[in-house]
């Protein structure tokens, strides 16, 4: 740190004789810089900086990494700077200040160049008086009309300022900043200045129900100790999960509350017809979200008999379901062309002379499906990640009207070409006190939903949803050395405790993971639940890559990331699925 602080005396005396000479300074006399003008000439002199490292990269890898860690620290910096300058318009009610001197101010600065070299003065300050009205209503409405911002996005600059920095009340006083650990954060440029930001103002958010514990100031204390550990280390989205889970535990209720307001949006509701086809609208619950989401991942999951069925090979190039594909006479398991329907043919045709590619142009070939698809699958102008999600948003639909008909009809024989031919489980991990009503605990999801106590009891009572039971002993979890494969029950058990590959980071969810023995089979490693985890196929390779390693504490199995990503090789489990492991 001594020899950093040196650098920094010597390169602002540098910069500062540089300019004490350029505005005409008397040679060999100790300069005095405006610290303004120092600051417009080391903004330049930092464009220019980067530009120059940039073009120094060339082909290094290693190089490049180091230009985005020190560009990253650029905007840290410059970020801090927003916060402290919105900090200190707030002290010098800059929103009083006049016409003259701010228009005047505007125009030096368009020219930062000629205002570091001391072209120009800063104006003279003109304050509006106080039996007049001033130019602007508030500093924050000063910040939104000179820097084109929102009013919310400028007030939450000099929120953030009151949280993050020493600032000086309505008498004068200097107060501390109200979030003083994620303070330190800021200071240190260890983490990104907007997500702390935003981490400061949900921290607020959490106030009154850190004011019902029976220590506030420990309560808050502890919880903001963890965000700030948070945001060292992880993204927004998990320290969005991390501190939902924080509220949950804080308030119980929190759930159950939000399930009661939301029951009044959710329905399903005509929207109108539009060029592209008719549009409804679905608001649903956390239920609803997840027996959706479970169909759609097992409907695109090349691994289930829904994802991938005999037919889907020609219905992936022709953007069609199997009972689709099967309507409109495309080939089904390489076969010719079906014969269409019975009742959409004259009965006194004879068989052989019945058209099967399709229902016009007897004996003929139709040049493209009923949809108008290339050949190739995907519509002009249509990437590859753009048709997967059309098809995906496809097979969900036609499933649901699959349903539907079959709701409507009963009696009707089952189309073996329907798509959803697999059965469906939902998985809802709930406490044992929470299931038998003891506690009020939420129940979680394996896509990551909260659903209260009293709406998991209800679910578990579904046919075709599986509660999992924390700490139950109503499945033989443990097979020991007797099996080589996990069964279905370990399965579902080492799921809901992963909630998702285990790799930090990575978001890939269970349904696309394969269990992983910790210690090989074939080395003597058992089948239980404590010596496997779920890593999806790519971390799974990275593992036998040597990439990470995993350790198993208290019978959980944790992952030590490589030096590169964390250089204290903390054992940790995934914070994506487990926010709570993020402050760990």
């Amino acid at each position: 740190m001594g020899n950093a602080g040196n650098i920094i005396d010597t390169v602002l005396a540098a910069v500062g004789r540089a300019l004490a000479a350029e505005s005409g300074g008397t040679p060999g006399t100790e300069p005095h810089v405006d610290r303004l003008r120092l600051l417009a000439a080391l903004d330049l002199a930092t464009k220019k900086a980067i530009d120059d490292a940039a073009a120094s990269v060339g082909d290094s890898p290693v190089r490049a990494a180091a230009l985005t860690l020190l560009s990253e620290r650029v905007y840290r910096t410059g970020s801090y700077a927003q916060v402290l300058a919105a900090g200190a318009c707030v002290d010098t009610e800059v929103h009083t200040l006049t016409e003259k001197p701010l228009a005047a101010l505007n125009q030096l600065l368009l020219d930062p160049g000629g205002f570091a070299a001391g072209v120009g003065r800063l104006p003279a300050d003109q304050v509006t008086g106080p039996d007049r009205k001033p130019l602007h209503h508030d500093p924050a409405e000063f910040l939104k009309n000179q820097l084109h911002l929102g009013y919310l996005q400028a007030r939450h600059r000099i929120n953030t300022n009151e949280r993050l920095m020493g600032h000086h009340g309505p008498d004068g006083t200097t107060l501390p900043p109200t979030c003083p650990q994620l303070a330190g954060v800021l200071a240190e440029g260890t983490a990104d200045p907007r997500l702390l930001a935003n981490a400061a103002a949900k921290l607020t958010a959490l106030q009154p129900a850190l004011d019902a514990q029976p220590d506030p100031g420990e309560a808050r204390a502890r919880l903001e100790e963890q965000v700030a550990h948070t945001v060292r280390v992880c993204d927004e989205s998990t320290l969005g999960k991390f501190l939902k889970q924080a509220a949950i535990e804080l308030e119980g209720t929190t759930v159950e509350r939000d399930e009661a307001k939301n029951a009044r949006y959710l329905g399903l509701s005509f929207r109108g017809h539009k060029p592209t086809g008719y549009l409804w609208e679905l608001t649903t619950d956390a239920e609803g979200h997840e027996l959706l989401s479970t169909l759609a991942d097992d409907l695109n999951n090349p691994r289930t008999s829904s994802g991938r069925p005999a037919t889907r090979a020609t219905s992936e190039l022709t953007g069609t379901t199997g009972t689709q594909a099967a309507l409109f006479g495309d080939p089904v398991d390489g076969g010719e062309p079906p014969m269409i329907p019975a009742w959409a043919v004259n009965p006194d045709t004879p068989l052989e002379q019945r058209p099967r590619a399709g229902f016009t142009d007897l004996g003929k070939e139709p040049t493209c499906n009923p949809f108008g698809l290339p050949d190739n699958g995907l519509y002009p102008g249509e990437t590859a990640e753009e048709a997967y999600a059309r098809r995906r948003a496809q097979r969900l639909s036609q499933a649901l009207m699959d349903a539907i008909r079959t709701w409507l009809d009963p009696a009707a024989p089952a189309d073996p070409d329907m798509p959803m031919n697999s059965r469906i489980e939902l998985l809802v991990m709930i406490d044992y006190d929470s299931l038998t009503g003891t506690l009020e605990t939420p129940g979680v999801t394996p896509h990551g939903e909260f659903v209260s106590a009293a709406a998991a009891r209800r679910m578990a009572c579904n046919g075709g949803i599986l509660p999992l039971v924390m700490g139950g002993k109503s499945q033989p979890l443990d097979l020991g050395r007797r099996r080589r494969f996990f069964t279905k029950g370990q399965k579902r058990a080492i799921a809901a405790r992963d909630r998702g590959c285990a790799n930090p980071g990575c978001s890939m969810p269970t349904h696309r993971c394969e269990v992983h023995h910790i210690k090989p089979f074939s080395e003597g490693g058992t089948t239980n639940v404590g010596q496997g985890l779920l890593l999806c196929v790519r971390c799974h390779t990275a593992f036998h890559a040597g990439h990470f390693t995993i350790r198993v504490l208290d019978g959980v199995p944790h992952v030590v990331l490589p030096k590169s990503r964390d250089p204290m090789q903390r054992p940790r489990r995934n914070w994506v699925f487990h926010p709570e492991a993020a402050a760990a």
